[in-house]
């Protein structure tokens, strides 16, 4: 294992090097369409003819800005919690991240930290902490991110539903419970596994 500092710097440049690549790609799609859109208002003006092409690239193109934008913030979102985390969490991440696949060490679907789980969708990546939730439930066979993975449920004490997809990894799942089981003694883990 890496110490706390090698560790975390590890992780920064990876989640950053996996920035610039998405971000990269984003833009270079972005000027595609725009290049495009400008090729269509040039020969729609020429010919006088239908412009409808105009509107669905400039959907495309408020598509990919949107998405850019979810991005920014999924990135910035790891940063942040990578960067706050303590030096038993980061131990923790790493003996789990061992056992993922390469862009699920640096790239989790969640990351858990003082207490609390950060979940990483791209367009939200909330934060539970564990004492105000009242059961964790985790069912098979969703598919996700081109794999079959499990779903994840909390259910929070307000009865309110959140859920996300977490790959099949049996020692994740595990520090999932462990964890839980740790900052909230009370929780209820169902687990249809």
């Amino acid at each position: 294992m890496m110490s706390n500092k090698n560790y975390r710097e590890l992780m920064l440049k990876k989640i950053g090097l996996f920035r610039s690549i998405t971000l990269g790609l984003f833009g270079f799609f972005t000027t595609i369409i725009v290049l495009g859109a400008a090729l269509v208002v040039y020969y729609a003006a020429i010919s006088n003819g239908n412009n409808s092409s105009v509107y669905i690239i400039a959907i495309g193109l408020i598509i990919i800005i949107s998405m850019g934008i979810f991005s920014i913030n999924f990135f910035k979102s790891y940063t942040a919690v990578v960067s706050v985390m303590t030096a038993e969490d980061l131990a923790n991440l790493e003996k789990v991240a061992q056992s993922r696949s390469w862009l699920e060490q640096y790239l989790p679907s969640f990351i858990i930290y003082s207490g609390k789980i950060r979940v990483f969708k791209l367009y939200s990546q909330p934060d539970f902490y564990f004492t105000e939730l009242r059961e964790i439930s985790i069912r098979p066979h969703y598919f996700s991110r081109g794999t079959q993975n499990k779903l994840v449920i909390f259910k929070n004490l307000e009865g309110k539903t959140y859920f996300f997809g977490m790959n099949s990894n049996p020692i994740q799942r595990q520090h999932l419970f462990d964890k839980a089981l740790e900052y909230n003694p009370n929780i209820l883990i169902n687990n249809n596994v």
